[in-house]
């Protein structure tokens, strides 16, 4: 697959001739002329924004190419791809794409395998939980147009374990009897939560018997990661780039908004990419 990363890299010509002056960082040039035609070009060593082209040497052309009618975020790369895949039937393996601002672009052979799936492992209620809707507006803004990253949310649902002797970390959840808001009155209670969660109920009530039923997602065996994930821990000190069950992930602090949650995104990206060049 050809997909060219920096719109600096792409020209578009009406003309396109060995010797014709072209911008110093050129690499591919679409010519739109009778049949349209993708050529990857080398420039003449030199100074000067404009160098001659040394060669240009086709990719695609003809019934090869479709041109997208419709604007399209370019900088979506996993859209892109997806979309162009669809697109690429019959002879037809390149697809051209402009942008809102008139960049263009283009996908030559796409390849799925170029897309990582990223899991996104949190629990419900609140629905949609907190990591899922926050990463999906941020997908929707178009932060991570340039990682080629796919999100599969995985959910631990908790409304299956209400019962009359439950109780759960906080009334946050809508659920039934919460920690932070009703006295443990029940004989031998189980505690629905996490670690934390575990041991302000024994401060609160030391010695008194109880089960316990781990929910985060690091220790909730229905939440184990199949690839690639990102979750949330109400443990700061677990915060960053870590391994569960073989797989690469990345760890956010259960309050963690946005920008904090974005970032790590990115580190978890830039962690996949060192690992496969590794």
């Amino acid at each position: 697959m050809i997909f060219p990363g920096d719109f600096r890299i792409v020209g578009t010509a009406t003309e396109a001739r060995p010797g014709d002056p072209i911008y110093f960082s050129t690499r591919y040039i679409i010519h739109f002329g009778e049949e349209t035609t993708i050529y990857r070009v080398e420039v003449e060593p030199g100074e000067g924004f404009m160098r001659p082209a040394r060669s240009l040497e086709s990719i695609a052309g003809g019934g090869e190419v479709l041109v997208y009618p419709e604007k399209v975020e370019t900088r979506n790369k996993t859209g892109l791809i997806e979309l162009a895949h669809r697109l690429c039937t019959g002879k037809v393996n390149t697809v051209i794409f402009r942008g809102p601002d008139e960049h263009a672009t283009f996908v030559h052979r796409p390849d799925l395998r170029a897309i990582t799936e990223v899991e996104i492992l949190d629990v419900i209620p609140p629905e949609p939980s907190w990591l899922v809707y926050v990463i999906e507006n941020l997908e929707r803004s178009g932060i991570f147009g340039d990682l080629t990253l796919k999100f599969k949310s995985r959910v631990l649902d908790l409304r299956r374990y209400e019962g009359e002797r439950v109780y759960f970390p906080c009334t946050a959840s809508g659920l039934g009897r919460s920690l932070d808001s009703d006295r443990v009155e029940t004989e031998n209670p189980r505690i629905v939560g996490c670690e934390v969660s575990r041991a302000i109920f024994r401060q609160m009530y030391p010695g008194k018997e109880h089960d316990f039923l781990n929910t985060c997602p690091l220790s909730n065996a229905e939440l184990e990661p199949k690839g690639p994930f990102i979750t949330r821990c109400c443990r700061s000190e677990r915060r960053g780039i870590m391994k569960q069950n073989g797989h690469t992930g990345v760890v956010v602090h259960w309050g963690d908004g946005a920008p904090e949650i974005a970032e790590a995104v990115r580190c978890l990206a830039e962690e996949l990419r060192r690992e496969s060049r590794s």
